[in-house]
């Protein structure tokens, strides 16, 4: 003991003045930094002071100490760290309340310098008061929609015995963790009282719910905490319940954008000052109106915008395009994307095409568009605008293919309202053969009336197909692979799922998903598919 702090007396003489550096040569070290002293020493009562010092058996680096240490309750005020060789220090601005206990849990916050090995479970516990709390509660968040375990999720409870009137989704936690890599949660040293339970990703780190951006669960009940609870798990899932707002707005010379803070799934444009009507556009986020007929006015327009909760904003927008650039934009490549198909895949054999459009599209020569099966026969097409902006094409035909089928269209076959012409675009793929289809079917009764069942792809979990069924489901004509399957409830018959409101203290509609992959061959059928 007297060596080591003989060697931290002289860290500290020379730390003014020189930059201290790990040592080189010599075994790699394995080993993590062990606490040699704290002060306050660990289950201290009665403690009063607003300074705390820890000191190591080896150099060390503390510079995630401000992003790793977790300290519950929540102290007020702010802190300053010293990073010293052998030892840190903390120095609070506030006093700690009174007959409170306090965890100081620093996780991977001190790691030794040369090697970087986190100090294993350092935790600091004291209390202010003549005893230290040992209650405790522990349990497992899932992501609802992946069933993957939530990892670095904060978990909050609140204590409902406070003078605190300030609404729980709008104030910081009493105390809260963060999940490790397996979804697992666990508090300790808590007080008796009782509590609300309530979990979401904290993705700006300001101990808050964004319901915007971040996945959100919570527990019905009161936790009246008098004892240890343990295996309290909890689902996560967006709760987006707040109406969508405008971001912004751009007005340019050949269209005027609206952004909105998320995105949205639709929108009814009613315009105030008829005849005056324009072209517009509903993108993910973002409603664009384009100078088409074009004008020089202003219109006045009423917007009614719905997201994925149906939450609702009605607003009035004026609409002008900016017209104090005097020269006329310059002719431009018209882009085509398809976001069904690739080119060059191997797919079923489709009786249409979407093709998407960036603006509004003015003209189109049938004559240089063909869809050749085989690669000799020419289909017959029927060509229909899926939306009034003109900016969605649907082209549907009855293919004779048996191996191979292409959409070529010709430079110039295609106008939009800005005389922007597209080169030539060409999508071919070879099809799968009707006996190389397989099928998945079977029943699903946990879950009353309506659902939803989707087929998803094993390691992203996107969504292959999808139908309503009551009963029975089947998926006759699926491409060999190996995939997933997820029922949704539908309590409501409305054919989405609905979010949980923590308001009304209403959970979302349930979510189950395959635990294991299924795994589907060619010309074969999986009937009755068990989903726990």
């Amino acid at each position: 003991m007297k060596r080591i702090y003989t060697i931290l007396s002289l860290s500290i003489l020379i730390s003014s003045c020189a930059q201290f550096v790990p040592p080189t040569g010599g075994p790699k070290d394995e080993e993590p930094p062990e606490l040699v002293t704290s002060y306050p020493e660990n289950k201290t009562l009665r403690f009063k002071e607003k300074t705390i010092n820890l000191v190591f058996n080896e150099l060390i680096d503390a510079t995630a100490v401000r992003q790793e240490l977790i300290i519950t309750p929540s102290q007020k005020g702010i802190y300053s760290l010293k990073n010293k060789p052998y030892s840190i220090e903390l120095k609070f601005d506030e006093d700690f309340n009174d007959s409170t206990t306090y965890t100081l849990n620093f996780r991977d916050g001190i790691k030794d310098l040369n090697e970087k090995n986190p100090a294993k479970n350092l935790k600091l516990v004291f209390s202010t008061g003549s005893e230290i709390d040992s209650l405790g509660l522990s349990g497992k968040i899932t992501n609802l929609w992946t069933g993957l375990p939530g990892k670095e999720i904060l978990v909050g409870i609140y204590d409902l015995n406070t003078n605190d009137t300030i609404p729980l989704l709008d104030r910081k936690p009493s105390y809260f963790t963060e999940t490790d890599t397996s979804g697992n949660y666990i508090f300790q040293n808590i007080k008796s009282s009782s509590y609300r339970l309530l979990t979401f990703s904290d993705k700006n780190q300001n101990l808050i719910f964004d319901s915007k951006n971040e996945l959100f669960g919570f527990h019905q009940d009161t936790l009246k905490l008098d004892s240890i609870i343990t295996n309290l798990d909890i689902n996560i899932y967006p709760n987006n319940t707040k109406a969508p707002k405008i971001k912004r707005s751009l007005s340019r010379q050949s269209n005027f954008s609206v952004t909105f803070d998320k995105a949205v799934k639709n929108i009814n444009v009613e315009f105030l000052n008829p005849p005056d009507s324009l072209t517009y556009q509903k993108r993910d986020d973002e409603l664009l109106f384009f100078n088409h007929p074009y004008t020089t006015d202003t219109t006045l327009t009423k917007i009614i915008v719905l997201d994925s909760a149906n939450n609702i904003l009605e607003d009035t927008l004026k609409i002008y395009f900016n017209t104090n650039i005097k020269s006329e934009p310059k002719p431009e490549v018209l882009s085509i994307s398809n976001n069904t198909i690739k080119s060059n895949s191997i797919i079923k054999k489709p009786n249409q095409y979407i093709l998407d459009f960036q603006f509004p599209i003015t003209n189109i020569d049938t004559s240089k568009i063909t869809i050749t099966s085989d690669t000799t026969t020419q289909e017959q097409l029927s060509l229909n605008w899926i939306d009034k902006s003109q900016t969605q094409l649907q082209i549907d035909f009855n293919s004779s293919a048996t191996r191979e089928i292409s959409l070529s269209i010709e430079e110039g076959a295609i106008t939009n309202y800005k005389s922007d012409t597209n080169r030539t675009y060409q999508l071919i793929n070879k099809l799968y053969q009707q006996d190389s289809y397989g099928s998945i079917s079977g029943r699903y009764d946990k879950f009353k009336g309506q659902k939803i069942i989707e087929v998803l792809n094993f390691k992203n979990l996107s969504i292959i197909d999808s139908q309503l069924f009551t009963e029975e489901y089947k998926f006759p004509d699926l491409i060999p692979g190996v995939y997933k399957l997820r029922i949704i409830e539908d309590s409501n018959s409305n054919g989405q799922w609905d979010t949980g409101d923590f308001e009304k203290n209403n959970l979302p509609e349930k979510i189950v998903i395959s635990k294991g992959d299924i795994k589907l061959k060619a010309n074969f059928e999986l009937n009755d598919i068990i989903i726990e």
